[in-house]
């Protein structure tokens, strides 16, 4: 699993404008790139699919984007994308 403390639930955003991310991948931001079971790998192609424009505006790739979605449905399971953007930009202040 992760080095980082379990949540039970990923971080409420703060207000409705997305935090400002910066592409990367999450190893390169010290999270642990994991992959979700069978059952959390839809959920993370849909939550991919849901973040993609946001993403991409920020300057992310598609194998970014993929690579945070598994890794977010790894420890969560699935989520809504302002939860999804929030965690990111959690994950890369720590």
């Amino acid at each position: 699993m992760t080095e980082h403390p379990e949540r039970p639930h990923p971080p409420e955003p703060d207000d409705s404008t997305p935090p400002d991310v910066e592409p990367a991948r999450p190893e390169d931001e010290g999270v642990p790139d994991e992959e979700p079971d069978a059952m959390q790998l839809e959920a993370a192609h849909l939550l991919a699919n849901k973040a993609r424009p946001a993403l991409r505006e920020q300057g992310f790739d598609d194998d970014q984007i993929r690579a945070w979605a598994t890794t977010y449905t790894a420890e969560f399971g699935s989520g809504d994308v302002d939860r999804f953007l929030t965690w990111i930009d959690e994950e890369q202040r720590r």
